[in-house]
């Protein structure tokens, strides 16, 4: 037996050419890629999420201002529809010093369920602006926010 040489024998004699160098950088663009994948990718999307709950919370202010202001220009016929405005508006306004006092604490859970809210009393000014109806007596499960009130209240002391 003559000795035999195994890195010679399994060893290919590469030339520096295009190929190698293109292997060479897509090794290193796919290593590139799965750090960013693992690192940067999940900060980023945390960041989005905190920048789309801003926005919602942002957004949730501007309705908010929105129904207090067509409130305060909506007129009613008759003592009860005056009094109904009022009492919507005395609503809007607990509503507008809740958020301007527990805002930043909000979950995004607490935003959605007070812009559904929100939504329906929008609905509800809306309709009597438009003059689609002349009656204004809304039901109560219309105008009821107590399991709002409820949830946002347990949430908050629950957060401290």
């Amino acid at each position: 037996m003559s000795k035999f040489n195994i890195k010679e024998y399994y060893s290919t004699k590469r030339k520096r050419d295009v190929v190698t160098g293109a292997a060479i950088a897509l090794f290193g663009i796919l290593i590139v890629f799965q750090l960013y994948i693992t690192i940067l990718f999940p900060l980023q999307l945390r960041h989005q999420k905190l920048l789309i709950t801003e926005m919602e919370k942002d957004e949730m202010y501007e309705q908010i201002d929105r129904i207090r202001d067509l409130i305060h220009s909506t007129r009613g016929k008759d003592y009860a529809q005056t009094g109904e405005i009022r009492l919507v508006e005395g609503v809007m306004d607990q509503f507008a010093l809740h958020v301007r006092e527990h805002g930043r604490e909000m979950t995004p859970e607490q935003v959605g369920n007070l812009r559904n809210v929100l939504s329906r009393y929008e609905l509800i000014v809306m309709t009597w602006r438009e003059k689609k109806t002349d009656n204004f007596h809304i039901r109560q499960n219309e105008l009821d926010a107590a399991p709002y009130a409820k949830t946002v209240e347990s949430g908050i002391l629950n957060s401290h």
